[in-house]
């Protein structure tokens, strides 16, 4: 089991800092959160590794520009690992197309040589 600062509260920190980052487009420093692992799958069923994720933000394919996450559960999946659900609503440009949506999703974030890291990540669009 994680240990240390309350795992919901961990998890919290680190969507709020990964929101942040996308939010203002600084993938430089959201590189250092994803793990070189990362499975990113988008509502639309579309996915992504690391390199090609960072490319869709670099390359303004998907411009964040507002989000409201709400972590609802949170499990600890080892003392390295732990599992977060919940639900997002947010505002997008992805290909030139304006969207509002509004998804569930489930991150999974790995301790990596002492760096809290996205290791996966999927969301479902919820219906209208």
């Amino acid at each position: 089991m994680v240990t240390g600062q309350p795992l919901f509260e961990l998890a919290s920190e680190h969507e709020a800092k990964r929101w942040e980052l996308m939010l203002n487009a600084d993938t430089e420093a959201l590189a250092g959160l994803l793990s070189d692992d990362l499975q990113f799958i988008h509502s639309s069923g579309l996915k992504d590794s690391k390199e090609p994720y960072l490319d869709t933000i670099r390359t303004g394919t998907v411009i964040y520009r507002s989000a409201s996450s709400r972590i609802e559960t949170v499990t600890s999946l080892n003392d390295r690992a732990f599992i977060a659900t919940g639900d997002v609503t947010m505002k997008a440009t992805v290909r030139g197309i304006e969207r509002d949506l509004h998804s569930l999703f489930t991150v999974v974030w790995r301790l990596e040589d002492g760096t809290w890291r996205l290791v996966a990540h999927q969301t479902t669009s919820v219906p209208a």
